[in-house]
């Protein structure tokens, strides 16, 4: 699992990496099971979630896992962030934020997600 934890200003917080994985669906179905069984064991509502998309691409098979993956994560988020969404990916994150209890924020850069996440 390329996904890991990490601490940031004295915080844990879990970076979904979603990154590089081009057109490869397969992969993103691979990394978001792991994801998933590595969430459940975390407190309902305690998990800061950073997911970086940089280096992938959505098609129809993408965007249908991850939208599964943010319905079984859900339960576990208390606050969600994303980098490596510019552009015409945007609506796609609308439509995530419509599936997601908790939305996605988007940011240009890692170190920006990090700072904004760990902000009570």
């Amino acid at each position: 699992m390329k996904s890991h934890w990490v601490e940031h200003q004295g915080k844990r917080v879990f970076i979904a990496d979603f990154s590089g994985f081009g057109d490869d669906s397969n992969a993103v179905q691979k990394e978001c099971d792991e994801i998933v069984a590595e969430l459940k064991k975390e407190p309902l509502k305690s998990v800061l979630s950073i997911s970086n998309a940089t280096g992938t691409n959505a098609n129809v098979h993408t965007v249908r896992v991850l939208k599964r993956i943010l319905a079984a994560s859900n339960p576990f988020i208390n606050k969600r962030a994303t980098v490596g969404v510019k552009g015409g990916r945007r609506f796609i994150l609308a439509v995530f934020n419509e599936v997601a209890s908790v939305p996605l924020e988007p940011f240009d850069t890692m170190l920006q997600a990090l700072d904004w996440i760990v902000k009570d």
